[in-house]
């Protein structure tokens, strides 16, 4: 099976992030998503207007700045965003790109006024869908670059790290599951209830069924894009 990589970038209206770095040029922003928060990477010359600027464009996204801090050299600057942001980026291109089955590899950069991305589609139909809809929603696209790559080489070059797993349980969420497999909860039959392992942790049930859930949306929401990777045999 034949996979394609793609480079692209584009241009719309009303993207805070393209906005920015039209006006501030020596401005780049990477940006990372897991649809719960947003780690912004900012590097930004030595402009002193700069810092403010950034202040402003977050309150325009209303998006509230949870961690903060100077990266090395000082003119670089790490930002965690409480809230996922990529519905407020119109067109939203992040949601777009996934619902034609492409997996955005991130993370997403924006510099000079235009945004880019690095993406691996499954097909040339998806592909064709992706630049059509992109292009009816008003954005300016150009593919920087496209080649053809097999299935064992998304293989080996698409691997899951334990960190982009794993980062984004909660203490309690991680404890939720790491008792469930120790109990045998997945096991076939399965080897205790919610109830008992709750009852084993010294919590409510609700409260164990709460972080377990969440914790296997988390895992479930990550791996997803990956699980296309594995050909479907039709029955």
């Amino acid at each position: 099976m034949t996979y394609y990589e793609l480079a692209f970038k584009l241009q719309h209206e009303n993207c805070p992030y393209n906005d920015f770095t039209k006006e501030y040029p020596t401005t780049v922003i990477s940006h990372w998503c897991n649809w719960s928060k947003d780690v912004l990477e900012i590097s930004h010359g030595q402009d002193p207007n700069t810092s403010k600027e950034i202040r402003k464009m977050f309150r325009t996204l209303g998006s509230k700045v949870i961690r903060k801090s100077l990266g090395a050299p000082s003119s670089s600057l790490q930002i965690v965003l409480q809230h996922c942001t990529c519905d407020r980026l119109p067109p939203p291109t992040l949601p777009t790109i996934e619902k034609h089955n492409c997996l955005n590899l991130q993370p997403m950069v924006y510099t000079g006024g235009w945004e880019w991305y690095h993406v691996t589609a499954f097909s040339e139909a998806d592909v064709k869908k992706l630049f059509k809809e992109l292009e009816r929603k008003n954005c300016k696209v150009e593919i920087t670059s496209r080649k053809a790559i097999s299935e064992e080489s998304v293989h080996s070059s698409l691997l899951i790290s334990a960190g982009s797993l794993l980062n984004d349980l909660t203490e309690k969420q991680a404890r939720a599951l790491v008792a469930a497999i120790d109990n045998g909860y997945y096991n076939l039959p399965r080897g205790a209830s919610a109830m008992e392992i709750a009852r084993r942790m010294g919590v409510p049930r609700t409260s164990f069924v709460d972080h377990l859930r969440k914790a296997q949306n988390k895992l479930i929401r990550t791996v997803g894009p990956y699980v296309r990777l594995k050909p479907l045999e039709s029955s």
